[in-house]
């Protein structure tokens, strides 16, 4: 049996915490320090739109970036995306268009775990508790 979620990780979150944590927010940064295996969750699409990245060249892993993105990988859990999350995510009243985000929200929201997000977009649009 997996873990409760506690919370959802937005794919910027995700790579900053494996990556670079100096850009997490500080309540972003106490809440993915202090989370237990497991409890952590991020949506399959994170996924995707890491390799979308990934291709288009906006991010890279190279030596013990890549290393440390395959070890927050082990901690996560991968949260799939299920019919209600795929129906309520083009509903969300988003200021924009961004399919990944609506789903990587609509999960969250699924759930009833807050998103940890600096996407001010999310936060202000209100369609899911949010953490920065």
């Amino acid at each position: 049996m997996k873990p409760p979620l506690k919370y959802l990780l937005d794919t910027h979150a995700f790579l900053w915490a494996a990556t670079d944590e100096s850009r997490l927010g500080r309540k972003a940064a106490r809440a993915i320090g202090t989370t237990a295996y497991g409890h952590l969750g991020i949506s399959d699409v994170t996924l995707q739109e890491i390799g979308m990245l990934l291709h288009l060249d906006r991010i890279s892993f190279k030596g013990k970036a890549a290393t440390v993105l395959g070890v927050m990988l082990d901690y996560v859990t991968v949260v799939p995306i299920n019919l209600e999350i795929a129906i309520t995510a083009p509903a969300l009243r988003l200021p924009h268009g961004d399919q990944f985000d609506r789903i990587i929200a609509a999960t969250a929201k699924h759930h009833g775990v807050p998103l940890i997000t600096k996407d001010g977009n999310i936060a202000d649009a209100g369609v899911v508790a949010t953490l920065w």
